[in-house]
């Protein structure tokens, strides 16, 4: 039984194909909805691939994505409490599969719910797969859901 579920979201219609699944989960089993949004260190703020510089923390540079982050996920969370599910926004930056990760670890998530873009080739090559690396970093359950 899940009591905590963390549900990624990138702000695609896409991503967001998670969600009714994310709700019958939560409905069904009385758990806690935790989304997550990472804002990606290439659009954030480049500390992790050193362009700014050493001396700067990567947590002490403020993204202007993040504040447009947080919108999308609270007017989220708002239609899930309207559907009668408990749910809070989280907005991290960085790398999605490390924040995802430390995420699921922070809130002691059950189970993770994300859709899945099924990248291949050379996408998948440039890309990777964030499914991927959470699967190999994390011992909870992952529900994938394939976008269409």
């Amino acid at each position: 039984m899940f009591k905590h579920l963390l549900v990624t979201l990138d702000g695609s219609s896409r991503a967001e194909s998670v969600i009714p699944h994310a709700i019958d989960i939560a409905k069904t089993m009385g758990a806690e909805l935790t989304l997550l949004r990472v804002v990606d260190a290439a659009n954030s703020d480049w500390s992790e691939r050193g362009a700014i510089g050493r001396s700067q923390a990567a947590s002490a540079i403020r993204s202007p994505y993040v504040d447009q982050a947080t919108a999308y996920l609270e007017r989220v969370a708002e239609q899930l409490r309207h559907a009668g599910v408990a749910a809070n926004a989280v907005v991290k930056q960085g790398q999605a599969g490390r924040q995802i990760v430390a995420t699921a670890k922070e809130i002691d998530a059950d189970a993770i719910a994300m859709s899945t873009h099924s990248r291949r080739g050379i996408n998948r090559l440039m890309f990777g797969s964030v499914t991927e690396a959470v699967v190999h970093e994390l011992q909870v359950p992952i529900i994938l859901v394939h976008a269409a």
